[in-house]
């Protein structure tokens, strides 16, 4: 019979085998507990490296596609000093001692405490070369357009893995230097190099001095991204993030450092505080500027009076300069949809497109463009409504530039405008969140404030000046030759939409389940706080404060409203432009006018549902839209689990929220294919998946607007619609 107890070892050793892991589990927690602001900044930018399509453009445009050699060189220093600032962190708090991390004295994790900076400091360039070898793979065409751009890219990638295997040497060999410096004077231990301390005074001059000059020089920085906003514009976003990464590892692993020592929760205290200032709304540096000279850390001061047009008035005035009584007016409306600065991009580019190439050799007036002069309106979401602002602020500032509108535009939007928001982020709005009381413009006013100074550099002076005066002539009665803009705002609470633009309240709001911001906003409302209420996009902008300071008794209610993008309501802007069309309609009718609606729905998204489905070039009319194949990448799934099931609801909601609206545009038409001549028309102008990433976010580089141009010119039969529409116009001028 056998032993019983023959098989007791067995379980035995897996016992042993378990704790044992166990113990390293732990003392590996414990190694990763004075590096954790390390850890972090390298953890969130590898997903951020891995998930965000805007990360991939900045390395295409850092890589490729930027002729600049001094941001690439930017770029190199700032990996560099990024690698070199996580090991110097990490490698001198290992060598303190921590009471309440027992396991951090465990001789055994001596080799762990030496490679662990190494590889940490080396993962800075590495994470670089990953990065644009990610962007390479989802690029389709990986390749270049000229021999000089092939050229770049190849010795930039080079450089990148050069500097990379050189930090890793540096970091290798410094050890084995001092190692063999020390053996050749007889000291010889692992601790004789740079022995464990117990306090952090003892680590000595040279940490200490450069810990302190380190955060010294974070708070001047930060003061002067306060005082001088601009100051990162030419660095380039990567480097910008890079040195922002560095001053976290460096500053915040410092202080962590001490308070460590010390057994004080330094990171769970900030995040209280935060909470507690957010809650308590001290700290709220969003407020929503009501006229030029308010920043957002302020109160508004009261209104001047209504000085704004009345829409019914500009639509009565537009109705009589442009139409023959009895004859069918052409009606040119616009909605664009939201997408960053791609959207922007692409709704100026087709506008401007279809304004240079219509004929106006036949026109009244001395030759007044025929598009400009019948585009009655334009609604816009997020970057859609940036595009809008900057075509028609390009159409107004055209006469005294001599470039023509598609130039000024493309100039305007061809900037890198992450670059101030994400300096302004990290270093102004991060720190305004410890700190009582609002005392910073926040990265919204970053990003107004580089749209500002982008289109100044092409004599557009538009976006710092009040919205409503693009409606007035000089000497203060209505300017109707200026298409009306409605920009698309959300409301946080309510869920509505807040709809800006540029005329006086509505005496009954065409709206639904919507808000009519002029009875919100100031009549001083800055073109560019318009345009970034609409575009408050996801964490990049910050949700805005509106606080209204109308009298009492005139007062809105609620008072106080918080604005989010316009996208979260629905992304298309066609509820809005369908339900501006419904009341024009309305005034045209009542005056007698008969008009007919040419619509232009701009969208951005290569993903998206096509609603017209009419593809034939050679009949672009009543409909059109480009034929172009879905994304590959957005394939439907049939089923998610219990975690996920409610949130990928929510988030496709919102998507069916803008195929519901553009369905409702499409049926509200009165289209008749047998005579296309005077029913309203729809015309979509989509972008497809193509030859180059079309990125989302607030920076693009060349290589998108060749994309964008190439996809206009050969998805859509120009010379048909443009030759059709300007004799559409052209005959409406006639009596």
């Amino acid at each position: 019979m056998a032993d019983p107890n023959a098989s007791a070892p067995a379980p035995h050793r897996l016992r042993q085998l378990v704790l044992q892991a166990i113990d390293w589990v732990a003392v590996g927690l414990d190694h990763g507990k004075p590096i954790r602001v390390s850890l972090l900044v390298l953890v969130l930018a590898t997903l951020v490296i891995s998930n965000v399509d805007q990360a991939t453009e900045l390395f295409l445009i850092a890589m490729w596609a930027d002729p600049s050699s001094t941001r690439y060189l930017f770029l190199l220093a700032t990996a560099a000093i990024a690698g070199l600032a996580i090991w110097y962190t990490t490698h001198n708090a290992y060598r303190l001692i921590y009471p309440r991390w027992p396991a951090l004295q465990d001789p055994r994790a001596a080799p762990l405490r030496q490679w662990i900076p190494r590889l940490l400091g080396a993962a800075v360039p590495m994470l670089v070369v990953f990065g644009y070898l990610m962007a390479l793979r989802s690029t389709p065409h990986a390749t270049c357009s000229t021999a000089e751009q092939c050229h770049r890219r190849d010795l930039r990638a080079i450089g990148l893995s050069m500097e990379a295997a050189a930090l890793i040497v540096f970091f290798i060999g410094r050890q084995w230097l001092l190692k063999a410096r020390l053996s050749a004077r007889g000291v010889h231990g692992a601790n004789a190099i740079e022995p464990r301390v117990e306090s952090i005074t003892v680590l000595g001059t040279l940490p200490l001095s450069l810990f302190l000059a380190v955060l010294m020089l974070n708070v001047l920085i930060t003061v002067l991204v306060v005082v001088q906003p601009r100051q990162f514009d030419g660095m380039g976003t990567l480097a910008v993030l890079m040195i922002t990464g560095s001053f976290f590892c460096m500053s915040g692993g410092f202080l962590c450092m001490l308070a460590d020592r010390r057994g004080v929760p330094l990171i769970s205290l900030l995040m209280l505080t935060a909470v507690c200032l957010h809650a308590t709304h001290l700290n709220d540096n969003h407020r929503v500027r009501q006229y030029p000279s308010m920043s957002t850390h302020q109160r508004p001061e009261a209104p001047p009076p209504e000085s704004r047009p009345d829409f019914d008035a500009y639509a009565q005035t537009w109705l009589t300069t442009r139409c023959v009584p009895q004859r069918a007016c052409p009606v040119i409306v616009v909605s664009t949809e939201g997408g960053g600065l791609r959207s922007a991009a692409w709704t100026a580019m087709v506008l401007s497109r279809f304004t240079a190439l219509i004929d106006t050799s036949s026109t009244p007036n001395g030759g007044e463009p025929l598009f400009e002069r019948y585009l009655f309106a334009g609604s816009g979401v997020s970057g859609g409504s940036l595009g809008l602002a900057t075509y028609v602020a390009s159409l107004q500032a055209t006469p005294q530039t001599g470039l023509s509108a598609q130039t000024r535009s493309e100039r305007i939007l061809n900037h890198d405008f992450l670059a101030p928001v994400m300096a302004n982020a990290w270093f102004v709005d991060f720190t305004q969140r410890w700190l009582p009381g609002a005392l910073f413009d926040d990265r919204g006013r970053a990003l107004t404030r580089a749209w500002e100074q982008a289109a100044q550099e092409q004599g557009v002076t538009m976006f710092a000046q009040p919205f409503a005066t693009l409606y007035e002539h000089a000497d203060g009665s209505l300017n109707a030759n200026v298409p009306a803009l409605f920009f698309n705002s959300t409301t946080v609470g309510q869920g509505w939409r807040f709809v800006e633009d540029p005329f006086r309240p509505f005496a009954d709001s065409p709206w639904t389940t919507a808000y009519d911001g002029s009875r919100w906003l100031d009549p001083r409302l800055p073109l560019s706080e318009a345009v970034l209420n609409s575009a408050r996009f996801t964490y990049l902008s910050p949700a805005g404060t509106l606080q209204t300071a109308i009298a009492v008794n005139q007062a809105p209610t609620p008072a106080t409203l918080q604005l989010v993008d316009g996208g979260y309501f629905e992304n298309s802007g066609t509820t809005t432009l369908r339900e501006i069309m419904q009341r024009f309609r309305a005034i045209a009718t009542h005056q007698g006018q008969p008009i007919r609606f040419i619509v232009l729905h701009i969208s951005n998204d290569p993903s998206l549902h096509d609603f017209v489905d009419a593809h034939d070039s050679n009949q672009p009319l009543p409909l059109y839209s480009a034929a172009c194949p879905r994304a590959p990448s957005q394939t439907e799934r049939g089923s998610y689990g219990d975690v996920t099931a409610p949130a990928v609801a929510l988030l496709d909601t919102r998507d069916a929220r803008g195929e519901f609206a553009r369905a409702e545009l499409l049926s509200s038409l009165h289209i008749d294919a047998a005579d296309s001549a005077n029913g309203d028309v729809l015309w979509h102008m989509r972008l497809c998946p193509g030859n180059y990433p079309l990125p989302l976010g607030w920076t693009i580089s060349p290589p998108v607007f060749d994309e964008m141009h190439r996809q206009l010119h050969q998805n859509y039969p120009l010379t048909a619609m443009t030759n059709w529409l300007g004799q559409q116009l052209r005959n409406a001028t006639q009596p």
